[in-house]
Formats: C-alpha cells, sequence, structure tokens
C-alpha cells in the first residue's frame, strides 16, 4: 500500500512537471515569443508595417494559456506591454554660462514591436542597458542652456519643458537611425531632479544677491522719480489754485468796493441817518441770542418818543 502511494505521488509530480514544461501564460498586459530552436517566425505586416492578427508568426498577442515543446525545443520569452521607467544616474554637467548643476534623467519607455525586440534585444535588461548609454547622451542638450533656464522664480524663464521635448526627439531619432529597430517606443523624456553642488549654491545667492540690490536701487530710483514728479504736480496745481484764488479774491474786493461807494454816497447825502440805520442793525444783530443789555437811560435818545421826555440828543 506504502509502495502504491509513493507511485501516485511520483505520477502527480512528473504530471505537473510536464505541464509546467508544456504548458505557458500569457497575463493581458504582456505579449510572447514562442521560439523554436532559438529562432522565431516574422509575422505578417500590412502596408504601414503593422502586425497581422491573423497571422502573428511566432508572436502571442492575446492573453491565455498555451503549448509548447519542451525546452530546448520551443521557448516562450514573456514581455510587459506596460510603459517601463528607466532612470540614469545623478551626474555633473556644466551649463552654457559655465555653472555647475547635478542632473538626473529619467525616459518612459514600452516594446512596441515584439518581434524587432526579441531579434535585438532579445531581454528588457539588454535594453535598458541600452537606453541607458543613449539617456546619458542627452545630458549635452542640458549643457546648451543657461543657469537661469534651469532653475529660476520666474516660471515663464524656465526652459525644462523644451529641453525635454528636445531630448524626446533627438532619442526618437537616434532610435529610428537604427537599422534593424529595437522595436521600442520612447513615451517620455524627463529631468528628475537638478541639483546645486555648494559651490555653485554660493555663486547662486551672491547673484540673487546683486539682483536684489539692483532691483531695490532700481526701486528706489524709481520711488524718488515718483515723488519728485508728484511733488511737481502739486506745486503746479498749488500755484494754479492761489493764482484762481488771488484773482477771484480781487474780484470780490473790486465787486465790495463798488457796492461800498454806492452807499457811501447815499451816506453822504444824510449821514445822521445811515449812522441810526446802523445802529438799528447793530442791535438787531446783538439782540436776535437773547442778549440782556444794560444801558444808561440818557444816553438811548432814541427811545423820547416812548417815554415823553425829549432831552437833547447827544452831540457827537
Amino acid at each position: 500500500m506504502k509502495n502504491k502511494l509513493i507511485f501516485l505521488v511520483a505520477i502527480a509530480v512528473a504530471a505537473v512537471l510536464l505541464v509546467y514544461t508544456v504548458m505557458f501564460q500569457v497575463r493581458y498586459d504582456q505579449v510572447a515569443v514562442r521560439t523554436t530552436w532559438d529562432k522565431a517566425i516574422e509575422p505578417t505586416r500590412d502596408a504601414q508595417g503593422n502586425i497581422d492578427p491573423n497571422n502573428p508568426g511566432s508572436l502571442i498577442l492575446n492573453p491565455g494559456y498555451g503549448f509548447k515543446l519542451p525546452s530546448p525545443i520551443q521557448k516562450v520569452r514573456v514581455y510587459s506591454k506596460k510603459v517601463q521607467l528607466l532612470e540614469d544616474q545623478s551626474s555633473e554637467i556644466q551649463t552654457a554660462d559655465g555653472y555647475a548643476v547635478i542632473v538626473k534623467l529619467y525616459l518612459a519607455w514600452r516594446i512596441e514591436d515584439p518581434y524587432a525586440f526579441f531579434l535585438r534585444l532579445k531581454t528588457e535588461d539588454e535594453a535598458s542597458e541600452q537606453l541607458t548609454s543613449m539617456l546619458s547622451e542627452l545630458k549635452a542638450v542640458v549643457s546648451t542652456y543657461r543657469f537661469d533656464q534651469l532653475v529660476n522664480t520666474d516660471s515663464d524663464k524656465i526652459k525644462l519643458e523644451e529641453i525635454e521635448q528636445k531630448s524626446l526627439e533627438q532619442l526618437r531619432e537616434k532610435l529610428n537611425a537604427i537599422n534593424p529597430g529595437y522595436g521600442i517606443k520612447v513615451e517620455q523624456v524627463g529631468i528628475r531632479r537638478i541639483i546645486l553642488p555648494e559651490d555653485t549654491t554660493q555663486k547662486v545667492f551672491e547673484r540673487m544677491a546683486k539682483t536684489r540690490e539692483l532691483l531695490a536701487e532700481r526701486a528706489r530710483s524709481e520711488g524718488d522719480a515718483e515723488a519728485k514728479n508728484i511733488v511737481s504736480q502739486a506745486e503746479t496745481a498749488k500755484r494754479r489754485i492761489l493764482a484762481f484764488a488771488q484773482r477771484r479774491a480781487q474780484a470780490i474786493r473790486d465787486e465790495g468796493n463798488r457796492e461800498a461807494a454806492q452807499y457811501f454816497s447815499a451816506f453822504r447825502e444824510d449821514p445822521e441817518f445811515a449812522i441810526f440805520q446802523r445802529q438799528i442793525e447793530a442791535l438787531q444783530k446783538m439782540l436776535a441770542h437773547n442778549t440782556t443789555f444794560v444801558l444808561d437811560a440818557n444816553q438811548l435818545w432814541f427811545l423820547n418818543p416812548l417815554t415823553g421826555e425829549t432831552p437833547d440828543k447827544p452831540k457827537r
């Protein structure tokens, strides 16, 4: 009984190994190349160079399980269809205006043609190695720009997007020039990080200090000029207002003199009546505020008609 159990276990293990040897799986985010004696059959392509899904050759484009002959007769290489990220090592470069910066680049790529990728590179590690060498060469693009185009408080002066676009175009041109190609499509090239060395940081601080001093001096100059302009305008307005006020005052004085001349001519005809009228006007103004006056009755000659007395009119 024990021998039968061992025999059944051995058969199960052999079956599992056999299944593992002759079957493979391709996930939805993968594509595979099934080779015979390490050779692959080229797929049929249309006029645009796209792979015909009805005749893919050795390519397995659809997800699922498949069968193959045991290795080394047939092998299956599985590649990811996802976009993969590759980062370069940080390295120091010189900008166009002589500043040293440490730059770290990255690129996003994917396998566009699995058959060409298999023929030229075989593995994704080999692809990463080739792309890394190309990515290092792209730092020459960064060195053609000035420091203030890489680091600046004014976002309009930063040229990072332009640098990344130019690097992407240059890398794509280089990949397209390779014949036969790698079957790779680069989706994006970017700058992951820009670090300033200590000496560059000191230079930047000194440059920023000088820039701020220039800005401050310019602001002071503009403020002084504006202050002088305001004072000049105020002085001009002052002179204009004073001149207008003097003309108006002179016109009022002239008008008053003309009216006074008319009154004086009337006063000369009857001076006593004019003096009496002015006294009455003065009393009206004083008595309008409930004012009490204590006066000598002998001095109120103008009230004689009310008292019945007829004292002499005071002399002047």
